[in-house]
């Protein structure tokens, strides 16, 4: 009786072994199936220690504009010889196309009311705006802004730039997705790191050189990012930037339940000009973009 008992565990425990190890086959078949196309070397992080600490990088303020206060500043690019801007919140997202010395909105695009629109890049002739939470990407010609539709997203958006190929999209985290334009098929996954771990809350993306230059949320400084190994390999330091070189008055985000970080009108807002070689940075709700050049 005892060992019909002892016999039936074993027979037992051999089929449950059997099957967890069909379940890790397929698991591992299916995993490698659906991750064929997609490059992930990236994420295998070294140690913090086999990375160099970020270099300070210098700049010089040459100029500002002026800047629409109420613009909730979400991305900003150039194209022609004009700012592109994406502001976000609900029912006040918009899409924009403003002069880049007076500030003057020429041509705006409101988004609908339960959209938070965020980021935005031009990759041949066509804009990609991401929402937040909306699951959407949405595309218009950047000659007309005629809207030429939408395409579905799974993560959250946050900020887009784009390399010769790949549009290159953060979701808050410490990873950028490089995925195709057209089709927003992923192609690769990178993580970003420093010498102190992950670098997380990546926001505003901008292509630079070759490099990925981005906001960080509730952080003061911009990071420069090689987009070969996700290393962090600068900052700019913008500690009390607006602070220090604004010509405006200021009063307006220091009062109670006005301040920046409860306004939230940080810094959010990198364009580059290929040709001068300048950069453009600006925040949320801030009355200026200022023009500044690398040293």
């Amino acid at each position: 009786m005892m060992l019909n008992k002892i016999k039936s565990c074993i027979e037992k425990i051999q089929y449950s072994s059997m099957q967890i190890g069909i379940m890790y086959f397929m698991l591992t078949f299916s995993t490698s199936c659906s991750n064929e196309a997609v490059d992930t070397s990236a994420n295998d992080s070294p140690s913090a220690s086999e990375i160099k600490e970020p270099s300070s990088l210098i700049f010089t303020v040459l100029n500002s504009m002026p800047h629409d206060t109420a613009a909730f500043t979400q991305g900003l690019e150039i194209y022609n010889g004009k700012f592109i801007e994406s502001t976000g919140l609900n029912k006040q997202s918009s899409l924009r196309t403003v002069e880049m010395k007076s500030g003057k909105v020429l041509k705006q695009i409101n988004n609908e009311d339960a959209v938070f629109a965020e980021g935005v890049t031009v990759f041949n002739d066509t804009i990609y705006q991401l929402s937040w939470q909306n699951h959407q990407v949405f595309l218009y010609d950047a000659k007309n802004f005629k809207k030429l539709g939408s395409l579905p997203w799974s993560g959250e958006g946050w900020g887009i730039t784009h390399d010769e190929k790949n549009l290159i999209i953060s979701e808050g985290s410490d990873k950028l997705y490089f995925v195709e334009p057209g089709t927003l098929k992923l192609n690769k996954v990178l993580s970003v790191s420093d010498n102190y771990g992950s670098v997380n809350n990546l926001n505003e993306l901008e292509m630079v050189e070759g490099f990925i230059y981005a906001n960080r949320w509730q952080y003061d400084y911009i990071i420069k990012i090689d987009p070969k190994t996700g290393f962090v390999t600068g900052k700019i330091d913008m500690k009390d930037f607006l602070q220090k070189n604004s010509k405006y008055d200021l009063t307006y985000l220091s009062k109670p339940g006005s301040t920046p970080s409860e306004s939230g009108a940080v810094l959010n807002g990198i364009a580059y000009d290929s040709i001068s070689k300048k950069l453009y940075i600006t925040g949320k709700l801030w009355p200026e973009i200022f023009e500044i050049k690398l040293d």
